[in-house]
């Protein structure tokens, strides 16, 4: 039986329709709808959808296709599954017109412009009055503070993340490549148990460590200089985000100077989050206190940190672009940077538990550069 009460979860979604004078409100998106009723299947391009999730007060319907009705049947209960054998702009409209709908919402982050102008095209070719809502944080919304089940789901996934990198840094030696050691690391992800990764590895050296998001090379990583790992495992749906950074032998001092300022910065952020707080400001203090120590222009310019579940990147988003107030038990990580362009760069990133006055380290793993 499921940990997670997928028909409450849904009835919470279905009673919100009548604030939003929604009929209907259609999900695409693989992550919510995996949170809604279990059923689990990889979108991995922006033109698949594995599923069409249409709910109303009173009813929820899957349309899937032959590939997965079997799959939907076991891992859903109380759901009508349909399946088609035709283009979107054809069922769909079928379904407006058996639900009588007349006002629907739906993901306008996940459908394509193409298949929302086709599927606008094809209602009015039907002489159907439906209102399509653009609505892409109806059910994301939900997802931001996290259930127990979730919180432990993502410690597991985590721990084993963890595990693979402490065994990883017993046999990796400075002779090997970038793409070598991520290899390993993905490898020892995947034995300690992970479904799979939450992402592909970064493993960057040196200069390649000033690029944030890094692709593993074929450059030999060397002595005395800093290797930045960025990885993640996802168990069960659910996924960890970390970022460490390793030196072979005794890096220079300028290092050594940048890597406790980076934890200390680290360390303000994440006594600053709680419950109600705002992101923004969060993100702000983190910058702050970097310039202040004289790393603006080689401070972070990517976000702080985000919110990880279902999802490897959720909301809430910790920058200085974007405002959102934490809720309790979202879980999110905590990941500041100091790049010096050509040279080497570090991140660390915690993953944590936002708590009513607090915050919680999800994370076991010590945050100080490892030194083989």
């Amino acid at each position: 039986m499921s940990q997670y009460n997928y028909k409450e979860r849904m009835h919470n979604i279905q009673h919100r329709l009548a604030e939003k004078s929604y009929d209907s409100y259609l999900v695409c998106n693989a992550e919510n709808r995996h949170y809604l009723t279990g059923f689990f299947a990889d979108d991995r391009h922006i033109d698949e959808i594995s599923g069409y999730l249409f709910i109303t007060e009173k009813d929820v319907l899957l349309a899937t296709d032959s590939r997965y009705v079997t799959q939907a049947k076991k891992q859903t209960k109380g759901i009508k599954i349909d399946c088609y054998n035709k283009l979107p702009e054809t069922f769909i409209p079928i379904i407006l017109e058996k639900l009588n709908i007349q006002a629907l919402g739906f993901e306008s982050d996940r459908i394509s412009v193409e298949l929302h102008d086709t599927l606008q095209r094809a209602i009015l070719d039907k002489n159907l009055k439906v209102r399509l809502v653009k609505d892409p944080d109806f059910v994301t919304d939900n997802r931001h503070a996290k259930e127990e089940g979730e919180i432990h789901a993502i410690e597991k996934a985590l721990d084993i993340a963890e595990q693979a990198f402490l065994r990883l840094l017993k046999t990796i030696k400075p002779t090997m490549t970038e793409k070598e050691i991520a290899w390993q690391l993905e490898c020892e992800i995947r034995q300690g148990g992970a479904d799979s990764l939450a992402f592909e590895p970064i493993v960057a050296a040196g200069p390649n460590a000033a690029l944030p998001h890094a692709v593993p090379t074929d450059r030999v990583v060397g002595e005395k200089v800093p290797i930045l790992f960025d990885w993640g495992a996802r168990l069960n749906g659910y996924h960890s985000d970390t970022s460490r950074t390793i030196v072979f032998g005794k890096p220079d001092n300028n290092f050594i100077t940048a890597f406790n300022t980076l934890v200390k910065t680290q360390e303000l952020a994440i006594q600053a989050i709680s419950a109600g707080k705002n992101s923004k400001d969060i993100a702000q203090k983190a910058h702050t206190y970097l310039e202040d120590c004289g790393y603006k222009d080689n401070k972070f310019e990517h976000g702080l940190g985000h919110g990880v579940g279902l999802s490897v990147h959720e909301q809430p988003t910790f920058s200085l672009l974007r405002e959102n107030i934490l809720k309790k038990n979202a879980v999110v990580t905590v990941e500041p940077g100091i790049y010096i362009p050509n040279q080497w760069g570090i991140r660390i990133e915690n993953m944590v538990v936002v708590k009513e006055e607090h915050s919680q380290v999800l994370n076991q793993l010590p945050v100080q550069y490892h030194m083989i």
